[in-house]
Parts: C-alpha cells; sequence; structure tokens
C-alpha cells in the first residue's frame, strides 16, 4: 500500500462525502507498526477547494495524529494554500516551506 495520498483537483462539498471513505481505507495502512511515520499527501492537483475541503483535510490530519502519525504534504497548488490561509491554518499545514510564497 502507498502511502501517499494524491488529492484530488476538486475538493469541495460535492466531493467530501465519495472522499471520505476512500480516505479512511487508506487511514487504515497507518494502523500497522511498520507503517511510515509520516503520511505523505500530494496536493498539486487540487484546483477547487471549499470549506468542506479544508474541514477533510483537518479531519485527515486530527486522525494520524491520533495515530501517533503527522501529515506531510509533498506539494500544494496555490489554490490550497490560499485556502487554508484564508480559513486561518498556518501556511506550514498545506505548504511546505519552499512553497509558501505562492499563495
Amino acid at each position: 500500500m502507498t502511502h501517499t495520498l494524491s488529492l484530488p483537483a476538486e475538493l469541495t462539498i460535492y466531493t467530501v462525502g465519495e472522499l471520505r471513505p476512500q480516505w479512511l481505507s487508506w487511514l487504515a495502512g497507518f494502523a500497522d507498526d511498520d507503517a511510515p511515520a509520516d503520511a505523505s499527501v500530494d496536493g498539486s492537483a487540487v484546483d477547487q477547494i471549499d470549506a468542506a475541503g479544508v474541514q477533510l483535510l483537518m479531519a485527515l490530519s486530527r486522525s494520524l495524529a491520533a495515530a501517533q502519525r503527522s501529515l506531510q504534504f509533498l506539494s500544494v497548488s496555490p489554490v490550497l494554500a490560499t485556502a487554508c490561509s484564508a480559513l486561518g491554518l498556518p501556511v506550514s499545514m498545506a505548504a511546505p516551506d519552499d512553497q509558501a510564497g505562492e499563495a
């Protein structure tokens, strides 16, 4: 099982309902003690996101934290970084340091 989750282009209220069960299945791979400590997320494809999408990402982060894992973004789109910033989330949650200025 891969431990990198690629986010879809649309992460909105219209898609979170179908994404949640997929992400829960992906999270199940972190229950194994052999799983890596960090879960990698590729957010480079996100071109639409709303508060529901950010909320699902936060739920993912909290679920990983409960399993003693952390969420690491490999890359983010400017749209994703801007949405997180607009909702008061630290840019570091949404973007690696080298991409924080793109928002």
